[in-house]
């Protein structure tokens, strides 16, 4: 398994980002998810992989701000 990206991620982050169900960035789910990797909530050892739509595939590491 890959490893899990390290990025900063909130408590708040919608469940279907983490299901890989919408863009881990912005929350699309009508349009080609692509794999971006696993993250893992701050305090807990489950590992999300997460996708990202292709206006967000280019950009790197999902980065929750």
């Amino acid at each position: 398994m890959a490893e899990p990206l390290r990025v900063p991620v909130s408590e708040h982050i919608s469940i279907a980002r983490l299901h890989g169900e919408a863009c881990f960035r912005c929350g699309a789910v009508a349009r080609t998810l692509y794999a971006a990797g696993h993250i893992t909530l701050p305090g807990r050892a489950r590992v999300w992989p997460v996708v990202v739509c292709e206006d967000h595939r280019d950009q790197g590491e999902p980065n929750v701000s």
